[in-house]
């Protein structure tokens, strides 16, 4: 549900199409537009535009409309990386709100997806999301606080389950608590955390965790994710 194909290889993004469905989030303007070309050579991608909030310092509101304007024009379904970020760059923070703020006043007018970035700033997010009435969202490798988590799952948003969940144990213990039907696999790819590199490779163990966790087969958790997936991508 989440990974990086702007910084991928053509070879590397041949060889994950047809095994997984990647749903392709951008950082900046720059890899935005790569990413809507990707989905133009590869119609199987699912593009998603946007400013991630590493990124905000270096563009202005007027960047970011011109991104959600290219969204509506050409169709793009999907908002992101965007969001908020307190714990790695909290200098920004009341410039990420702005950002956030303008993308959920499109999400919510264009029934888009926002596929989100909340790093120690999970509240402020959903708060912003919810009050915003954004039906569609996927909190990316969400690691907020557990009391949260319930608000989300009953909003009818989803989490990712990435494969940091090998060596980080809060996601562990967010994996544990959250209903199968409010989960979505994630890669990050190609990000690296902890000399663990994030690819979609790492997706069978993921699910196959989450299968050992709940109780359940590899196969009834295959087909929860997939439909998962149905219900907030839809067939693409």
């Amino acid at each position: 549900m989440h990974i990086h194909c702007h910084e991928l290889s053509p070879d590397t993004i041949k060889e994950y199409l047809g095994r997984y469905k990647l749903v392709c989030v951008s950082d900046d303007p720059l890899s935005s537009m790569k990413t809507m070309r990707l989905a133009e050579a590869y119609p199987d991608i699912t593009p998603c535009v946007g400013i991630h909030p590493w990124s905000i310092r270096e563009y202005s509101i007027n960047d970011l409309k011109n991104i959600l304007n290219t969204a509506v024009e050409n169709n793009i379904k999907c908002l992101g990386e965007i969001g908020l970020d307190k714990r790695f760059t909290p200098e920004t923070f009341n410039k990420q709100l702005e950002f956030l703020r303008e993308a959920v006043v499109y999400a919510r007018e264009y029934g888009l997806i926002l596929n989100i970035h909340a790093a120690g700033a999970w509240k402020e997010v959903f708060d912003e999301v919810y009050r915003g009435g954004i039906e569609k969202a996927f909190f990316h490798w969400y690691t907020g606080p557990q009391d949260l988590l319930s608000s989300i799952v009953e909003a009818g948003y989803y989490v990712g389950l990435n494969p940091a969940w090998r060596i980080q144990v809060k996601h562990r213990e967010i994996i544990a608590r959250v209903p199968v039907e409010n989960v979505l696999t994630e890669s990050d790819a190609p990000y690296e955390y902890h000399g663990l590199k994030l690819m979609p490779d790492l997706i069978p163990g993921s699910i196959e965790y989450l299968a050992s966790i709940t109780g359940s087969s590899v196969g009834e958790i295959e087909e929860k994710i997939w439909r998962n997936y149905l219900k907030i991508i839809g067939s693409k």
